[in-house]
Parts: structure tokens; sequence; C-alpha cells
């Protein structure tokens, strides 16, 4: 009770918000915006986009560049787009970093019923203006090159981009990541984001 206080404290002390869809993501990612502004110290939000899990009707059987799986990466975009647009109406974007993760990857032949079976490869999303902007880092999957069973190889460690922000952004020591993740992790050059004193924020 006392600490759903301090929430309903927070999110009360912001009344203005530039707009969102209705969707469900957007409305989480409202939310998370309007906690941080409002001052809550909570250093890590989860917010959570399903239907990835894409076994069947993944594309339109006359268009493959349509479907579940272009609507799902729409929200995907709309939802962070709008997130990134109220947090610079707040004043608070250079203190935000944003990451995707899955809990799966997806292969990339198509099976029989216009989808994709679980693989062991997918991308990341970062996004803030803490970031160097570069675009892609890392070393691109080989598209032409699946093992036998249709799994791209992957080339970067998911452990390594979470260590790199947990150190690089919440500040949290090189050791204490390295127990987290239950390994010494890789540096991740390109990312452009650095560990100021007293934490960058959220």
């Amino acid at each position: 009770d006392q600490y759903g206080e301090v929430v309903v404290n927070a999110a009360n002390k912001i009344n203005q918000q530039a707009s969102y869809g209705d969707d469900g993501l957007s409305q989480q990612l409202k939310v998370v915006a309007r906690l941080i502004a409002g001052g809550l110290k909570t250093p890590l939000y989860l917010v959570r986009l399903g239907g990835f899990d894409t076994h069947d009707n993944q594309v339109d059987s006359s268009d493959h560049t349509v479907g579940e799986h272009a609507e799902l990466l729409k929200n995907l975009n709309d939802g962070i787009m709008s997130f990134m647009q109220d947090l610079e109406f707040l004043g608070i974007d250079e203190r935000v970093v944003g990451m995707t993760f899955s809990e799966f990857g997806r292969r990339i032949i198509s099976n029989a019923s216009l989808g994709t079976d679980h693989g062991s490869a997918a991308p990341m999303f970062l996004f803030g203006p803490s970031l160097n902007g570069n675009g892609f880092i890392g070393q691109a999957a080989k598209l032409q090159a699946p093992d036998d069973y249709g799994n791209l190889q992957f080339y970067t460690d998911f452990r390594d981009i979470y260590a790199n922000v947990l150190e690089n952004w919440l500040c949290i020591d090189s050791q204490t990541v390295n127990e987290v993740i239950g390994r010494n992790h890789t540096t991740i050059e390109g990312l452009g984001i650095t560990c100021v004193e007293g934490g960058n924020g959220y």
C-alpha cells in the first residue's frame, strides 16, 4: 500500500502528455513516461507486446510484405514513436534508453502454413537520443547461410547487450554485471552510452 501510494503520487504530478494510440503497448508506454516524468525513482520498466509467436499466417498469402507480422512491427514502431515524442515533450528524453528483446528468435524459412518457427537469432532495437544513432551495430546475419534447421547464426550474445546497458547506462559495476549474466561480458563498441556520476536515468 505504501509503495502504491508513491506510484500514484508520481503519476498525479503529470497532467499533460503527448498523444498516444489506443493499443496496449502505447498505453503501457504512456504510463511509463508519466511515472518517469513524475519523479518515480524506479530505474527499469518492462512493457509487453505479444503476438510474435507466428507459426502460421505470419504474412498474407498474396503479398508477403503485409499481414500479422507487419502489423505487429507497425504497432511497435508507433508505440515507440509516441513514447519518444512524449519524453521530448516532457523534457526527459535524454534520460531514457529503450531496448526491445524477445525470449525466442524466428527462423527465416517459412513453414507450410505461412509462418515461421522458433529460431536461434533475432534482432534487438535500442533507442533514445543518448545513443550514437549510427544504426546497425554488430555483424549482420547471413540470410543465405542458415544451418540445417533453418536457424540463423548469431554474432552478438544478447547477454552482452544487457551487460553494456546495465554497466554503461544504469551505472552498475562491472563485477556485479558479470555475476548477474553468469560470465564475463564483452564490451559492445558503438552504443554511445557512458555512465555518469549518479546514474543516467531510466
